[in-house]
């Protein structure tokens, strides 16, 4: 009798894992009437990974329907800047012609003019771009480069990187707002299986940005994307430390009394939606960022062959005591299991100031899904110092 009790007891807690805190269509509804309602005269930045179009196991995954929710995401939230990953150049171009005109994109543009979808080497190159409102941004100037040890080689990677990666910028002047600053935005997209390659590849990033900012004091920069860790690992804190960049959710939520924050966990779903922050979802999802930290990616080792399950215990073990149970507890009380990122900083001259106003994770649904990650949106207020 006691048995059957434990059991029932232990089932209906993992139900209860599995189905609270709820997150439903109808709270992302209400994050975006507050998000419209402070948006006048702020500056809005969408980070956003589209997931690259491929033949879905759902097909209603697929991108040829997936284009016509993104294009409503886009008209809902209506960012200044959005920052994109993963998308091939057809892609952009399909999605692009059914937006509203005054949005226009820049990133990488092959020398031909043929479909580069059909390039196996472009299918290993997660490109990214940065779409923005004419209406509000005057772009000013661009650059691509290529997160290796050789940036302005196209197609290069190092350390054992799975994939091409790459890093898009661009610099507008805003319009219409007199005195106002020049915007510098990054826009990226870290490895996914190797956490070498991804710290270093920040690090290309980092050095990049100072260039920039020696170049431009008096800039304003945002760095966006899908950096494939969480906070308070490693790569994070190469991008964040001695402060040189600041993590918008981290400054959001150290002042909620000026800044609207929702609690939605994750900004990676694959494809299941909202019942990604349920409490069960958030606890397995920290354990395997964590140990992708240490350089043991489980999500990505599917196979059962006893070498490999030995081979993956033995990593486990061996990175055991860099365990940090403390930034676990942290990051599942302040709901940071986001591997998308809007980071920020003020003009290096101090001239200009930038303060969080508003961030989310947006678009939550719990079918008909725009991508396989939900986007972040911020909005920032620019203050003048002079």
């Amino acid at each position: 009798m006691v048995l059957i009790l434990f059991v029932i007891l232990l089932c209906l807690f993992i139900c209860y894992l599995f189905t609270f805190p709820r997150y439903t269509e109808e709270d992302d509804l209400t994050m975006l009437k507050k998000y419209q309602t402070i948006n006048q005269d702020l500056l809005s930045i969408m980070t956003f990974n589209i997931r690259h179009d491929i033949h879905e196991r759902d097909p209603n995954n697929n991108f040829t329907k997936r284009v016509f929710r993104l294009v409503e995401t886009v008209e809902k939230w209506k960012p200044s800047v959005l920052s994109v990953q993963e998308p091939f150049t057809d892609q952009i171009r399909l999605w692009h012609c059914h937006l509203p005109k005054y949005y226009q994109y820049v990133g990488y543009q092959p020398m031909d003019t043929e479909d580069d979808c059909e390039d196996s080497l472009s299918k290993m190159d997660f490109r990214v771009a940065i779409l923005y409102n004419t209406q509000i941004l005057t772009l000013l100037e661009q650059d691509y480069i290529w997160l290796s040890k050789c940036p302005r080689t196209v197609g290069s990677k190092d350390w054992n990187s799975h994939g091409v990666r790459t890093l898009n910028i661009a610099r507008f002047k805003l319009k219409n707002i007199e005195n106002s600053p020049q915007i510098l935005v990054f826009n990226t997209h870290l490895d996914v299986r190797n956490e070498q390659a991804r710290q270093e590849q920040a690090k290309v990033i980092r050095s990049t940005i100072k260039q920039w900012q020696e170049k431009y004091p008096k800039d304003l920069v945002f760095l966006c994307g899908d950096f494939n860790t969480i906070p308070k690992q490693t790569t994070h804190q190469i991008l964040t430390s001695s402060q040189f960049l600041y993590d918008t959710w981290t400054t959001c939520q150290t002042s909620p009394s000026t800044c609207i924050s929702n609690s939605f966990s994750s900004s990676f779903h694959g494809w299941l939606g909202s019942i990604v922050n349920t409490y069960g979802f958030q606890l397995i999802q920290i354990i395997l960022y964590t140990f992708r930290g240490l350089g043991v990616d489980l999500l990505y080792e599917t196979s059962l062959r006893k070498s490999v399950i030995i081979d993956i215990v033995k990593q486990i073990w061996k990175v055991r005591r860099n365990i940090c149970l403390s930034d676990m507890i942290s990051l599942w009380r302040s709901h940071r299991i986001h591997v998308d990122w809007i980071l920020y900083q003020h003009a290096t001259d101090g001239s200009f100031h930038l303060q969080p106003k508003f961030i989310a994770v947006g678009d939550i649904r719990s079918r008909n899904y725009s991508s396989d990650h939900f986007p972040i949106i911020a909005l920032f207020q620019i203050k003048n110092n002079s």
